[in-house]
Formats: structure tokens, sequence, C-alpha cells
């Protein structure tokens, strides 16, 4: 029987800890409205104490958060794993540079990891990662569940949610212009999925007003992308049914 999935909506915007604030640099790159769902992301990622732990890091493209993320836990054994052999650039040169040696990059298949053993991981993540492989939740689910030790985690970090018929055309045409082949949006029934094998499912939902005010945010400071998030907050939380408009979401799977 499938986890029951509890919908949350973060608007507590405080950094559960001292390690958050770090990896928040991986994420300067996406616009900044989108800041409050990192940061419950990261809030959920730095929540265990993973020192001494396990962690990989699928599709982790150049590898900025795999860096952060070894930094913030200096022992536990982090991997950034990538399909491509010239990915994670930024862990290559901070294991060369900074002699972090709890760091490093691997060259492989997210949905077969024959590398990993059985129930040895304590967290697997992955950021803007999971509509990349939704052709195959069977993989994701059989080897993610496999990985990972009981009580891990799987976490998915800002992906697309695509019960909004006007978002859903709206980024059908950016991923048609951009012509890139891998990209789709999300549905509950795929979470449902994913999470039958796991004892728990937590999706984070974001973007209800954020996503067409994503244009307001830019001109604005941080408290004008925090009032935003509030509000969406404050309205799903009144009137859940509308939680299925919002835009993006966070998923984390407990074993």
């Amino acid at each position: 029987m499938a986890a029951r999935m509890n919908f949350v909506f973060p608007s507590d915007l405080r950094l559960v800890n001292d390690r958050v604030q770090p990896l928040l640099a991986a994420c300067a790159h996406y616009c900044k409205t989108d800041w409050p769902l990192f940061v419950a992301a990261y809030n959920e990622l730095c929540r265990v104490d993973l020192s001494g732990g396990k962690i990989l890091e699928v599709c982790c493209g150049v590898g900025e958060l795999a860096r952060e993320v070894a930094r913030a836990f200096p022992r536990a054994e982090v991997v950034g794993l990538d399909r491509y052999p010239g990915a994670g650039q930024a862990i290559r040169e901070a294991v060369e540079r900074e002699g972090l040696a709890n760091l490093r990059y691997q060259c492989g298949d997210a949905l077969r990891l024959t590398e990993v053993p059985d129930g040895s991981l304590d967290l697997i993540y992955g950021q803007a990662t999971l509509h990349h492989l939704a052709h195959d939740l069977d993989g994701i689910r059989r080897e993610s569940w496999r990985a990972l030790k009981p009580g891990g985690r799987l976490l998915f970090i800002y992906e697309p949610l695509g019960h909004n018929r006007l978002w859903a055309m709206i980024r059908a045409y950016r991923v048609a212009r951009g012509q890139m082949e891998d990209e789709s949006n999300l549905f509950l029934g795929q979470l449902e999925e994913l999470a039958k094998p796991f004892d728990a499912c937590e999706v984070q939902l974001f973007n209800l007003l954020g996503y067409p005010l994503k244009g307001l945010g830019r001109l604005g400071g941080r408290s004008l992308v925090e009032f935003i998030s509030r509000t969406d907050g404050a309205i799903m939380r009144r009137w859940p049914s509308l939680a299925l408009l919002a835009a993006n979401f966070n998923v984390v799977f407990t074993k």
C-alpha cells in the first residue's frame, strides 16, 4: 500500500540550522522568486544530522549543491552522480583546491545505481531532477528503495507540477522553443506511484500566485518574495483544493 501523501505549505522561511545558509549558494542562478522553495527543501535536507552518513545527489550537473552539502557535513560521504563524463566541475574543483576528502564525482545512471550496495545510503536527493526521469518511475522507485537504509530519505527539489493547464502550456512552449528533449510536467498520480514502497511521503507546494508574479518578484526585493510566498501558503491552507494549481513542489519520501 502506498504511503499517504501529506501536503504541506511551508511559510516559515527561517533556516532550520546553520548548515542551511551555505547551501543557498547552489540556487543563486534560479529566479529569486523561487527562494522560499529552496529554503524549505534545504531545511529538510539539513533537518537530520548526516555526519557519518552516506549521501548521493543524482543528476548533479555542475555539482554546486553536492559541494555545499559536503562542506556542511564534513564527516559525511557525499557523491555527485551524473550520466555525462564532463559534469561535476564544481566537485572536481572543490576536491582539487580545497582537498574535500568526503566529496567525489561519479559518472553513472540515476536509474541504474549499480555501484551502490543495498541499504547503504542515508539520503538520495536531486535538484530539478525528477521531471527528467519521469519516463522510468519504476527505475527510480526500485533503485532508491534498494539503496536507502531504513529511515533513509529520497528528496526531490524544485519540480514542476502539471495540474494547472495554463502553467503547463507555458512550460510546454518554453520546452519546445528551447528544444529540450527530456522535460516534462509531473502529476500527483506519479508521486503516488513512487510512494508505494515508502513509509511516508511529504509534498511541499509552492507558486500558486508566485508563478504569474515572477516578473513582479524580480522587480521587488526579498520582502516582496516572502510576502507572495506566505500569501500562497495561507491561500492553500485555507482552500486545499487550490493546491493543485500550484506551479512547483518539493517531495520527500521516507523509507
